[in-house]
């Protein structure tokens, strides 16, 4: 199948054209350089852009920066807090907590670029010689798709925000904020002409481009948002029971023959897209390892960091008792997981509390899955060869000195989510000292395609309209067909609630959802955090479900008031 490879966009040079423009400029059309006038004048020309949006957003939430402290989507929440300083950093001392940090700003200017150039594609549709009607549909759906996802994201996080329509670079100090029923209207507008415009999955030549089933799945959410459970209800039905989507439940892929489950095989290298007989999948955002533009490239920033980020720095972790200037692991291995540097570390409610009951037999906390047991490899340690076993306490204590025991814990050595590793399968690997395999060259990357949508997430936000909708029997139906893959206890109609749902997806989705996202949207971000995050408990306040309006963009809206959320300044 071919894949979908990102390419240099116009809309890099968009901030230059916007700091030249003046208005002789506008009689004239450059022949020489790029502008908003003769920059799209092909199909070629938007075929271009719109792999320009497909760029943009794989890395919306998935450009990690290269020390996590942008890992905002799950640093302070339920799902886990920042392993080297969880008591300082603003996302556990939410007091610190202000319009100006940069998660909160590039959030949303990353999201109104992505608009941006969507409205600028949309603008110039008509003025192209398509080859056929279907083709220009086909783009303005993409397009739209994107302008509808990066509205979404915005209203999560920050509620009422400016819905910008148009692709004017003239300035303006003038924005007003439009409540969220608006947006939320034209957010549902864009996706309903997009799920009636993309191809059908079979129809798709490409991993990773957008088809119908995306906008379905969108919607559906959407639709959740807005409190209409019978549109929410179908647009889910039309996923599941299309007929051309199927939970995985045998065996597949590149690693079929190794141990393993089928679970671990979803995350394994080459396995997440459709040509890879994987039919759960319904949008991958594509990695392209070694690829000129392709968010694989090992040198410099441009890959994605997950497996840095969420992994321990477990090279420097000396067990207590252990032989003077000895550390416990020679150093980071691949069976290991990679070589983490411990920024970010799980919640107990991710590594301990959400499986009790079932660890013995739900296999996404299987020893496949979640890394709990540490073989020591260094041949000098004291305790070469022997298990430290992070998931039983007894076996834990017994190796951590209480004088560094927070440190240990947060930082060295903890439970990993192999999903967001490449364990065993580093490249290149060599042997050190006889000991090995150690990663060399670009470790610490994830060169696994991510998915963006999965059909086990359109399970459960079926499971959650059923909900809404009072029919408790639906709603279990569906979180026990995820649970029942899972090889999981299946679960009565009563034991339904929200809270629940929240729980299955961090069994299901941990790592792969946007958790703060999907928190905000609930309203859930500041009751969950209290109940699950022991650092930022004390500090969050309830107008935290909410991210602040970057301060730059108030002050320079001079000409009408763009007000701050309520608590912030």
């Amino acid at each position: 199948m071919k894949k979908l490879v990102s390419l240099f966009s116009i809309f890099f040079l968009l901030p230059w054209v916007f700091s030249c423009r003046e208005d002789e400029i506008l009689n004239e059309v450059p022949l020489d350089f790029l502008t908003i006038e003769n920059a799209l004048v092909k199909p070629q020309d938007v075929e271009n852009s719109i792999i320009s949006l497909y760029d943009l957003t794989r890395r919306y939430f998935g450009d990690a920066s290269s020390d996590g402290l942008n890992f905002d989507m799950y640093m302070g929440t339920d799902a886990g807090y920042h392993a080297r300083f969880p008591k300082i950093h603003v996302l556990s001392a939410y007091t610190a907590f202000t319009a100006d940090d940069n998660f909160t700003v590039n959030r949303w200017q990353n999201a109104y670029r992505i608009i941006f150039d969507a409205n600028v594609i949309l603008n110039k549709l008509n003025g192209i010689p398509f080859t056929s009607e279907d083709q220009k549909k086909r783009y303005e759906a993409e397009a739209r798709f994107f302008r509808a996802w990066s509205y979404r994201n915005l209203v999560h996080l920050y509620g009422d925000v400016p819905l910008l329509l148009d692709d004017s670079i003239d300035p303006r100090t003038d924005y007003i904020r439009t409540p969220k029923q608006e947006v939320w209207a034209q957010i549902i507008s864009d996706f309903e002409f997009a799920k009636d415009n993309l191809p059908d999955v079979n129809q798709n030549t490409q991993d990773g481009r957008l088809v119908q089933d995306a906008a379905y799945h969108m919607l559906a959410e959407m639709y959740i948002v807005s409190k209409d459970f019978p549109k929410a209800i179908a647009a889910a039905t039309h996923v599941i029971g299309g007929g051309n989507y199927s939970l995985m439940t045998e065996r597949f892929g590149s690693r079929i023959d190794e141990p393993g489950d089928v679970y671990w095989d979803l995350f394994r290298l080459n396995n997440q897209n459709r040509s890879s007989g994987n039919r759960e999948s319904i949008w991958v955002h594509q990695v392209e390892y070694q690829t000129p533009g392709g968010y694989g490239v090992p040198t410099g920033n441009d890959a994605n960091r997950y497996e840095r980020i969420i992994g321990p720095e477990y090279n420097r972790f000396i067990a207590k008792g252990e032989k003077a200037g000895v550390r416990t692991f020679i150093f980071e291995s691949t069976y290991h997981g990679g070589r983490g540097q411990g920024w970010f570390r799980p919640s107990a409610l991710a590594t301990h509390l959400v499986w009790q009951g079932n660890q013995d037999q739900d296999i996404r906390t299987s020893d496949a899955n979640i890394l709990r047991k540490w073989r020591v490899d260094n041949p000098a340690s004291a305790f070469f060869n022997q298990i430290i076993d992070v998931g039983n306490p007894a076996s834990f204590y017994a190796f951590v000195d209480p004088a560094t025991i927070e440190n240990d814990t947060n930082r060295m050595l903890y439970p990993v989510f192999l999903k967001m590793t490449m364990v065993n399968n580093h490249f290149p690997t060599e042997l050190e000292n006889g000991v090995g395999p150690r990663m060399v060259g670009d470790a610490r990357r994830l060169y696994t395609d991510q998915y963006a949508i999965r059909l086990a997430e359109t399970y459960l936000l079926r499971a959650e309209a059923y909900l809404g909708a009072g029919n408790l029997s639906k709603a279990a139906a569906d979180i026990n067909s995820v649970r029942a893959r899972a090889k999981a206890t299946l679960i009565q109609p009563s034991d339904v609630t929200l809270d629940y749902i929240l729980d299955e997806r961090i069994r299901e989705l941990y790592l792969e959802e946007p958790r703060r996202l999907t928190l905000a949207r609930l309203g859930k971000v500041y009751e969950r955090t209290v109940k699950y995050n022991p650092y930022a408990a004390p500090f969050i306040k309830e107008h935290n479900n909410l991210y602040p309006i970057p301060s730059r963009e108030l002050r320079i809206n001079a000409d009408a008031e763009l007000k701050q959320n309520p608590g912030y300044n």
